[in-house]
C-alpha cells in the first residue's frame, strides 16, 4: 500500500486533481491559490458528501449559509471566505481520516460534542482558524495516543 502524504490526503478529500480544476497542485501553496481563485463547488460538494452527513448540517456548521451556497453553485466557485472555510474543513477531514479511519467516521465525530473541546461540537469550531487549530490538536492527540 502506498503511504499518502498529508497533502495528498487533502487533495483526495476534494475528489482529487480532476475535481479541483486545471491548475497544478504540488503543495499547500497551491491551495492558497485555489482559495483566492475560488474553490470549485463540485470539489466542495464531493468533500461534504463523503462525510455521510446532511449537507445542510455540514455547510451551516462551517458557517456557509444554504442560500449563499445556492448562489455559488450557479457561479461554479465559492468566494474567498467560503473557499477558506471549505479548505479548513478539508484539512480537518484529511487528518481525521488518518486518526479515525474513514471520512464517514470523521463526519460522525465532527457532529458530536467533545469534552476535550469544552463540550463544543467540533464542526462549529471550524468557522475560525483558532477553533480549527483546537480541533486539529484534539485529533493530533488521538493520533499519538493522548487524551481527547
Amino acid at each position: 500500500m502506498v503511504q499518502r502524504t498529508a497533502f495528498d490526503n487533502l487533495v483526495s478529500v476534494f475528489g482529487g486533481r480532476r475535481q479541483l480544476g486545471d491548475g497544478v497542485l504540488r503543495s499547500y501553496l497551491d491551495f492558497d491559490r485555489l482559495i483566492h481563485d475560488g474553490l470549485q463547488v463540485s470539489a466542495f460538494r464531493y468533500a461534504v458528501e463523503s462525510l455521510g452527513q446532511p449537507e445542510k448540517i455540514v455547510v451551516e456548521g462551517i458557517g456557509i449559509s444554504r442560500t449563499t451556497l445556492g448562489r455559488r453553485k450557479q457561479a461554479g466557485r465559492l468566494d474567498f471566505v467560503d473557499s477558506e472555510r471549505a479548505v479548513r474543513l478539508g484539512s480537518i477531514v484529511a487528518l481525521g481520516k488518518v486518526v479515525l479511519g474513514s471520512t464517514k467516521a470523521v463526519g460522525r465525530w465532527l457532529l458530536k460534542p467533545n469534552s476535550a473541546l469544552g463540550g463544543a461540537i467540533p464542526i462549529a469550531l471550524l468557522q475560525t482558524d483558532v477553533g480549527a487549530r483546537e480541533v486539529e490538536a484534539v485529533l493530533g492527540r488521538d493520533l499519538f495516543g493522548g487524551f481527547s
